[in-house]
């Protein structure tokens, strides 16, 4: 029997050990335990959010797509991915975490970031609005669905909030993105008037130190990274330079009163290409090459095409009475392939499926639609041929928009009209603009395919602009707000204690979170151009063009 007593008393000593229970009698008879090191749920998870002031962090499950708060203070380790100590303050939102916690208390007892994660910092890289469950981030796909983070300005996102210009960090394991977090997003510019001295600046260029390069179009409305930029204004008899700041999410207008109108200046530009046999296109006309050709300064579409090579779509910048432009094209692999088969192809240039049964002016606009992936920094022979697949008219359907009503909608910066209204269907990315009197605007990422049928959309309401007498009114009824906020933590309590008494499945040994984690979801509701390489004299440049895409006026 004493045998047996020893033999319970040691396994007692030994779970103890292991749960690092510390026991000490006090004089009273009391017994006061610690439970420093001791947890039952463990879960890999992405900071939603950190509160240093409450000691809070919010944490989101990839899993469950669900979000749970956990409580720290200082009996609670954290490590970096080295091992060593870790500040609550040096966390980061999106970072992934391993943690250990008490289920019954919400308390954190170890968070070490991740090693198993991975992290792509800083990029412009990227497309998440794909459609297909999947995600592009620094030329590499990776997988995407309604339960990965996306932050911006501390908000819940979606991935159609997210353009191309933003500047965004992503953080994921294997194949899996947990979380995109927006850390440079994009602000407005439009133009306070479209006439000066007479002359109409419609057809002119404005540019903002290479990130933005677009033709000035009736009612226009830019988006554009936010940052300090130098603003250009070329064409139509136009030479305008200012600095402009561009503040996310608002709206900076160009006084173009203060545009001077001059006799467009013309230089001479001579285009040397290989091969010889190539077509060179400025703005739709063809022009001679190793002729010297007028040209007036300013901004230019430039189109080179030869059969048998890629075609090149670039812009041309004049500002110097005299330039060569040096360039050679790539041959195209799969015409090659084609020739050699003795297949009698009717292609004779990668992009004449799209064009051969289009009008001259949707020739033009065809030509200054490129894909995304131009405005990466790239030589001429590396450059990429236009996506066949990318800003297709397709001939006879529409893109219907029916929300939010009365709001002004512009496409690829253009001005279609007032919703309701609708607009060619073109196919690929393209960019969304919604703007009223009196609401925040907002800009919304899409993509277009290519079947033939009509497409509806309708777009989130927008959020109103709180005036003087909106923030009177807020701080009279704070009371009130206090009330709710302190009846929504009773809930969210509640909530938590609701999800402690749920069931919870064993993984490796212990208690998953993913019960724990369900009880507090009420804020998830489900996310530049360069030389291309070719030689150039003086002020004449060539970058890749911006994907723009031409669009009917709304109905």
């Amino acid at each position: 029997m004493k045998k047996i007593l020893a033999l319970l008393l040691i396994g007692v000593m030994i779970m103890a050990s292991n749960s690092a229970v510390v026991s000490e009698a006090t004089s009273g008879g009391k017994v006061n335990v610690s439970l420093i090191g001791r947890y039952d749920s463990a879960d890999t998870a992405a900071i939603r959010s950190i509160d240093v002031d409450k000691k809070e962090i919010r944490l989101r499950n990839h899993s469950t797509g669900k979000t749970y708060t956990l409580s720290y203070d200082n009996t609670s380790m954290m490590y970096d991915i080295y091992g060593r100590a870790l500040s609550p303050r040096l966390l980061e939102v999106g970072q992934i975490v391993d943690v250990t916690f008490l289920k019954s208390t919400k308390h954190i007892t170890t968070l070490d970031v991740s090693r198993k994660a991975w992290t792509i910092a800083t990029t412009r890289d990227h497309d998440f609005v794909r459609y297909d469950g999947t995600a592009r981030v620094d030329g590499s796909i990776y997988k995407i669905d309604p339960r990965t983070l996306i932050i911006a300005e501390d908000q819940l996102a979606l991935a159609e909030d997210i353009l191309e210009t933003d500047t965004v960090t992503v953080c994921g394991i294997d194949n899996d993105i947990y979380s995109v977090v927006v850390e440079s997003g994009h602000g407005y510019v439009s133009l306070s008037s479209e006439m000066v001295e007479n002359q109409s600046l419609v057809g002119a260029w404005i540019e903002l130190d290479n990130a933005v390069i677009h033709k000035i179009s009736p009612n226009m409305l830019l988006s554009a990274p936010e940052g300090d930029y130098t603003l250009q204004i070329l064409g139509n008899g136009a030479n305008y330079q200012t600095e402009v700041n561009i503040s996310r999410n608002q709206e900076t207008v160009v006084d173009t009163s203060e545009v001077n109108i001059s006799r467009p200046k013309e230089g001479l530009v001579t285009f040397e290409i290989e091969p010889e046999t190539a077509e060179v296109f400025v703005d739709g006309q063809r022009v001679l090459t190793k002729v010297p050709q007028s040209i007036q300064y300013g901004y230019h579409n430039l189109k080179i095409l030869a059969e048998g090579y890629i075609t090149q779509t670039k812009y041309l910048k004049i500002g110097t009475p005299k330039s060569v432009i040096s360039l050679s094209l790539e041959k195209d692999s799969a015409a090659v392939e084609s020739s050699s088969a003795a297949s009698a192809s009717t292609l004779p240039h990668k992009e004449s499926s799209d064009l051969s049964n289009k009008d001259a002016s949707r020739d033009k606009s065809a030509s200054t639609a490129t894909t995304a992936e131009q405005k990466k920094k790239e030589t001429v022979s590396q450059n990429s041929s236009d996506n066949p697949a990318q800003n297709k008219v397709i001939e006879g359907y529409r893109i219907y928009v029916d929300e939010p009503n009365g709001a002004e909608l512009y496409f690829d910066g253009s001005y279609i009209g007032m919703i309701p209204c609708s607009i060619a269907k073109i196919s690929g990315n393209h960019e969304v603009i919604l703007k009223k009197d009196g609401y925040e605007t907002k800009s919304y990422r899409i993509h277009i395919d290519t079947s033939k049928t009509d497409l509806d959309y309708k777009f989130p309401p927008m959020i109103k602009i709180k005036s003087d007498e909106d923030s009177s009114s807020s701080a009279t009824t704070a009371s009130s707000s206090s009330k709710d906020a302190s009846s929504d933590a009773s809930s969210e309590k509640s909530s938590d204690s609701s999800g402690d008494a749920s069931s919870e499945s064993s993984s490796g040994g212990q208690d998953s979170s993913k019960d724990a984690s369900s009880g507090e979801s009420s804020d998830d509701s489900s996310s530049s151009s360069s030389s291309d390489g070719g030689t150039h004299s003086g002020s004449t440049e060539i970058s890749d063009a911006a994907s723009t895409a031409s669009a009917s006026s709304g109905d």
